[in-house]
Formats: C-alpha cells, structure tokens, sequence
C-alpha cells in the first residue's frame, strides 16, 4: 500500500451550525453536492425485485412529485 494523498473533494455537512458527516468523493460530485440539489427519498421507487423507477436522467414534476423517463414526456 502506498501512501499517495487521495485526489478528490472533502465536503463536509453541516446541519444546525454543527458538521454532522464529512465525505470524500471525486470532483464530479463534489459539485452536484456544492450545487445545493434537491434531495429526494425514492425508496418507494424501487420494485418488489430491485428495479428502480427512476434512472440518471429522468426528469422529476415537484408538483405531483413524480419522475419520468425522458421518453415518457
């Protein structure tokens, strides 16, 4: 094992003035982190065999809260 500085982003997470959780993640998303997105649990998206409903790409409706593919709008 060498010990060669990783590469990447350190974020840390901060809730109520008070870090709660620091990740280590490449720059990629660092940046969708850093870019305040919305986050939203789609735990429910997910069917009885492991297949989710929402993919990289869908697109999400805040006024329904439901997602689509981009072929389905």
């Amino acid at each position: 094992m060498d010990n060669q500085p990783m590469t990447g982003r350190k974020i840390a997470f901060v809730l109520d003035n008070e870090v709660v959780d620091i990740l280590h993640t490449d720059d990629r998303l660092a940046a969708i982190f850093l870019s305040e997105p919305k986050a939203i649990d789609i735990t429910d998206k997910i069917d009885t065999e492991g297949v989710a409903s929402v993919l990289v790409g869908s697109y999400y409706d805040e006024a329904s809260n439901t997602f689509a593919l981009p072929n389905q709008i």
